[in-house]
């Protein structure tokens, strides 16, 4: 299949780009309840469209606008179709999750007490990951 996006216009590759990095922004939108199962296929299906559209000389988007877009529905638009400049170097916003926070998130949630269905309630902290600030 990779084979095959050398044929494929930029629009299309950024519409793959977007909808793997929204439907992964979405998963850790709710990474309170911890990793989901296929948490890192859909890592890597971001990673495998995000190292394309930068193949193709764009920006690439960072996590925290992809939890916005796929968490939240907030457009973002105005982050999309911006190449890099000549000697800009790329960042690898998936790559950055990968070796920040894959796997290092516990659960605040017990679902345990959740299904018991005996009204405990549950209070945590739970850190949001973000590549804006470690991509600098």
């Amino acid at each position: 299949m990779k084979f095959l996006r050398q044929f494929m216009n930029d629009q299309k590759v950024e519409k793959k780009y977007v909808l793997a990095g929204a439907q992964f922004g979405d998963a850790v939108s709710y990474i309170y309840m911890g990793e989901c199962i296929g948490f890192e296929s859909m890592l890597n299906r971001w990673s495998d469209w995000e190292k394309e559209y930068i193949n193709r000389g764009y920006r690439t988007v960072a996590l925290d606008d992809f939890i916005e877009l796929g968490g939240y529905g907030k457009n973002i638009d105005h982050l999309l179709r911006q190449k890099r400049d000549e000697n800009e170097v790329p960042i690898y916003h998936a790559q950055i999750y990968r070796d920040i926070y894959l796997g290092k998130i516990s659960p605040i949630v017990d679902l345990n007490v959740i299904l018991n269905g005996n009204g405990d309630v549950q209070i945590g902290i739970c850190v949001i990951p973000s590549t804006k600030n470690t991509s600098e």
